[in-house]
């Protein structure tokens, strides 16, 4: 069912036009920020049937991204990673971007482009360069000028309701220098006073979108933001996002500590004098080993370790009732290599163990894990939906969804 945009923000919650919850839980269908500037998929299944089958699926969102690079090339995307969609040859990065939005939102999921880089290729390294929104080959105005192209292109389509500024802020080195980004500060590298400066732009453009603000530390500090919170001219407006992996946290760690960590690194917003969303924008494991959700053994896949990881998350996810986006969608990567260095991560084709699709494009990689995803996308807290209901219940057996049509 098509969620009644704009979204806006109350409290703790997203809600829509008509002022209830709405718990974005989605998935990144990335490999447009790479190298090809396209993402997979499109060789093996028509956009539109891919869009509806990620709507039948339950999910309500796709966090879409792009990098800088992409949005100026002119050159057409190769034929090849276009096989299932032979209406869009010749078409440049960005017209085959706009088709797929268009494609998203026309089976009602709600659509968030995301600055993933600035040059193309895999992110992210603490030697990309790209953890600021400009660097020595991207202008911060060619950064904001990228954002106010995002948002006229789109700002006919409501569903596209949410932009996700600047993917995992990390420090770069510019000129020999290292900067480090800040938070309130004031200085060159203040991220606030960017996503402030840029959500404004944007809102001049498109007043109904939501300005997502990544935090710190590759997504993962949010401290600074109660004394220096985002604040646009449009109120209600702003989300504020983290990412989390298993290697954000100790190994085996408890889960009273798990929780800790997160409400000191951001989730404290949730219940602060003055409440924000979280979005959990990116979390993802392999799929391929049981292990890695505590519910087989150790693999050359999945590890008890990870496990620990996945039970921690999860109970945090079902008690916050935070909103959320997996990584990710597609079982295949993208060409990718890190910007600078030049260093290959992975090779159009490569197999993607978090995607939710199976390898063959044919239906889903693991209906367990969909399954355990579908019980925590329902809200259960919130305006139009009541107070906290008991969790999710146990895991149950069900038959894997139908297979994407092909084309």
């Amino acid at each position: 069912m098509t969620i009644a945009t704009p979204l806006s923000v109350n409290g703790r919650f997203i809600v829509d036009a008509k002022g209830h919850r709405v718990r974005l839980a989605g998935v990144n269908w990335f490999g447009a920020h790479e190298d090809l500037g396209v993402v997979t998929g499109l060789d093996r299944v028509h956009r539109r049937s891919l869009a509806e089958y990620v709507a039948s699926l339950k999910f309500n969102s796709v966090r879409f991204p792009f990098s800088l690079w992409m949005l100026d090339q002119e050159t057409p995307v190769p034929d090849s990673c276009l096989a299932a969609n032979s209406d869009l040859y010749g078409s440049t990065p960005l017209q085959v971007y706009d088709a797929c939005v268009e494609a998203l939102t026309g089976a009602g999921l709600i659509v968030i482009p995301n600055c993933h880089l600035l040059d193309r290729g895999w992110c992210c390294s603490g030697d990309d360069q790209n953890g600021l929104w400009f660097n020595s080959t991207w202008t911060a105005a060619q950064f904001t000028a990228a954002w106010q192209n995002i948002a006229t292109r789109y700002k006919s389509n409501k569903l596209v309701a949410a932009m996700d500024i600047k993917n995992e802020p990390r420090p770069a080195t510019l000129g020999g220098t290292t900067l480090t980004p800040s938070w309130g500060t004031g200085s060159q590298t203040d991220f606030a006073a960017m996503y402030t400066a840029t959500g404004n732009l944007i809102h001049q453009i498109d007043p109904d979108v939501l300005i997502i603000c990544e935090g710190l530390t590759y997504a993962g500090d949010l401290t600074e933001v109660a004394a220096h919170p985002v604040t646009l001219s449009k109120p209600g407006k702003v989300v504020y996002s983290m990412h989390d992996y298993p290697w954000y946290h100790a190994a085996n760690q408890a889960q009273e500590a798990f929780f800790t960590q997160m409400t000191k690194a951001g989730a404290y917003l949730l219940d602060a004098d003055a409440p924000a969303p979280i979005w959990l924008g990116e979390f993802g494991i392999d799929e391929g080993g049981m292990a890695n959700f505590g519910l087989g053994p150790s693999s050359q896949k999945g590890s008890a370790e990870t496990g620990v990881w996945w039970t921690n998350m999860y109970a945090w996810l079902t008690q916050t009732d935070a909103d959320w986006c997996w990584w990710g969608l597609i079982p295949t990567h993208a060409k990718g290599t890190t910007p600078v260095t030049g260093a290959l991560q992975f090779n159009w084709g490569d197999h993607a163990g978090e995607g939710i699709l199976s390898a063959d494009w044919a239906g889903v990689a693991n209906p367990v894990v969909l399954d355990l995803l579908q019980d925590i996308i329902p809200a259960r807290l919130g305006p139009g939906v009541g107070p906290l209901k008991a969790a999710p219940p146990p895991l149950k057996a069900t038959p894997p969804p139908p297979s994407p049509p092909q084309k």
